[in-house]
């Protein structure tokens, strides 16, 4: 990911479109004025890691009850 050199934001390309509509700079004016977009490597910590396992929207069990009813309805018919 790069982070725009005047607004800091995370971006995967530092883009004319991004230049344009937030600073009102071509992307070619951007860099030669305030250098080139940084390169940044996201890290996750391991209490961000812990928190996307633990808010898994869907869970085994969620997925075993969804389909044990799908199966006794097929019985039904």
């Amino acid at each position: 990911m790069f982070q725009c050199p005047l607004c800091g934001e995370l971006l995967e390309a530092l883009t004319n479109v991004h230049c344009l509509t937030k600073h009102n700079l071509t992307r070619t004016d951007l860099v030669a004025c305030h250098g080139a977009p940084k390169y940044v490597t996201p890290q996750m910590s391991r209490d961000i890691q812990r928190w996307i396992r633990e808010s898994q929207v869907i869970t085994r069990m969620d997925f075993e009850v969804s389909q044990g009813s799908v199966r006794n309805q097929y019985r039904r018919t």
